[in-house]
């Protein structure tokens, strides 16, 4: 499973779950491009939840145009 994270400077950063999880932090907030497998996001909320973490995700849309969206993932 690859994810594909954007970076503050909006840079892809492509990233195994196995390093992803690494950086999980309580109250932490993450950022997908929007050509992430919604079928890998998916995946990934299940691994947390069952790992016992509480995931809130949603598409976050940032223009008129139907394209411009991006997924963001709380980790509470």
């Amino acid at each position: 499973m690859t994810l594909k994270l954007i970076s503050t400077d909006n840079n892809i950063i492509e990233k195994t779950y196995e390093e992803f999880l690494k950086e999980i932090k309580p109250n932490s907030f993450f950022y997908f491009h929007k050509d992430t497998s919604y079928k890998d996001l998916k995946d990934l909320i299940d691994k947390l939840e069952n790992d016992g973490y509480s995931v809130y995700f949603r598409e976050v849309k940032f223009g008129l145009d139907e394209g411009a969206y991006m997924y963001e993932l709380h980790i509470i």
